[in-house]
């Protein structure tokens, strides 16, 4: 069992996205595909690309083995940016690091001892350099879609707590976790009790299924990783059937997707269409008032109008 200790209670608990978290997950899954049938659409998808040499993050991703905390510091703000991520990485004392990597190597053959440990600095520097490859090649171009639906996740739960308390919450981010007065305990093997000065950051994520991950090292902000409710990025809703007469099967589908505010490219890889159709459907949609669609840069985010989700709610209760 782990147990945080609080301290103020839930004033001491905070929502934050981690970008890099994310990229150190889709390596793992990457990994182990074949555990996660969800992801298996999108992996098609992003695959029409060439992956980048992911061994200096794939060493590390062995069943059972310990991660290393650095690997994947805690969030130090609520949104912070995948590089911010990378240069907390590359800070982490050298001492620290090290120790992580010789914990790391525990077990794992001589072979593997060698690569994590005759030159840590590199190693440390080689990880970094193929989770910013994994980031340019895969996560970046989907992470406004990613970003909207975390931050859709994050709202939620705090609304929730503002309303229910933590107590009733956290066993809906994981059956494992739970708080009883000002401790929050996960189940898990390990026998560990974190005091959380600075209070303890919840962390929903896209790329993990069916665990919670646990930050309990000094150095690190404790912090518990869970899984995000936003699937609907790699497996859109099933739409009413109401709305497929009234909309027609594609554009019906579409208005389902956007629960979550996603940009145009994926809404048509959830939909299996083209990004020209997927723009031709979601034009129309918004000629009907029943989505808006907002542009930063050369990216396009589509949400629900107020009547849209009216529209939704209408049919799923027909």
């Amino acid at each position: 069992m782990i147990r945080y200790r609080l301290g103020a209670g839930a004033a001491s608990v905070r929502w934050a996205m981690s970008p890099i978290h994310e990229v150190v997950s889709l390596a793992r899954l990457l990994t182990e595909p074949q555990r996660h049938p969800m992801f298996q659409p999108w992996l098609r998808r992003r695959r029409a690309l060439p992956l980048p040499d992911l061994a200096p993050l794939t060493v590390l991703m062995a069943e059972g083995a310990y991660r290393p905390d650095f690997l994947d510091p805690s969030p130090t703000s609520s949104e912070p940016t995948f590089e911010e991520g990378v240069e907390a990485l590359l800070a982490a004392p050298a001492d620290r690091a090290h120790a992580e990597l010789v914990d790391a190597a525990a077990g794992r053959g001589a072979a593997v001892a060698r690569r994590l440990l005759d030159d840590p600095e590199r190693f440390r520097s080689e990880a970094a350099e193929a989770l910013r490859r994994l980031w340019k090649a895969v996560v970046e171009p989907e992470w406004p879609a990613m970003r909207q639906a975390l931050r859709a996740e994050m709202l939620d739960r705090a609304l929730q707590v503002n309303r229910e308390g933590l107590r009733a919450v956290l066993p809906r981010l994981h059956p494992s976790a739970a708080c009883e007065g000002d401790t929050v305990t996960v189940a898990k093997a390990v026998d560990i009790d974190v005091d959380c000065p600075d209070g303890l950051v919840l962390v929903p994520s896209l790329f993990i299924t069916d665990r919670v991950q646990c930050t309990t090292s000094d150095h690190w902000t404790p912090a518990i990783y869970y899984p995000a409710s936003g699937r609907y990025l790699w497996a859109a809703p099933p739409a009413p059937g109401s709305l497929d007469r009234l909309l027609g099967a594609t554009r019906s589908r579409i208005l389902a997707a956007l629960a979550t505010p996603l940009q145009t490219t994926a809404v048509a890889g959830l939909v299996g269409v083209t990004p020209p159709t997927a723009s031709e459907h979601l034009a129309i949609l918004r000629d009907a008032g029943l989505i808006d669609s907002s542009r930063v840069g050369r990216t396009v985010t589509h949400e629900l109008t107020e009547a849209g989700r009216v529209l939704l709610a209408a049919a799923a209760g027909s």
